[in-house]
């Protein structure tokens, strides 16, 4: 198999997750994107949010919060982003105890 098949195979199943998780009300978050070129064409397959070293490295628990206020203030702001941030703030109490 020559490595543009295996391209084409790959976007088929990354196309068929997606589109299973949207018609069954759910987001898809692509775990491990590091290349913004990875993040574009998943974007275009119509996934919803990355994760990854695209986004940033491995933070303490601690520190989460201020990044995402910090991320979410270049957003408009929304109940989901309030609700993602006092979320986040929760667990970073809980991994100081």
């Amino acid at each position: 198999m020559d490595a543009g098949h295996a391209g084409a195979d790959a976007i088929t199943i990354i196309t068929s997750t997606i589109g299973l998780a949207h018609s069954m009300g759910l987001r898809v978050v692509a775990e491990g994107v590091e290349e913004p070129e990875a993040w574009n064409l998943l974007r275009r397959l119509g996934c919803d949010y990355a994760q990854g070293y695209l986004i940033s490295r491995p933070l303490p628990a601690d520190e989460v919060p201020a990044f995402v206020g910090r991320a979410n203030s270049l957003l408009p702001a929304s109940d989901s982003t309030v609700l993602q941030i006092r979320a986040l703030e929760q667990l970073a109490d809980k991994a100081r105890r």
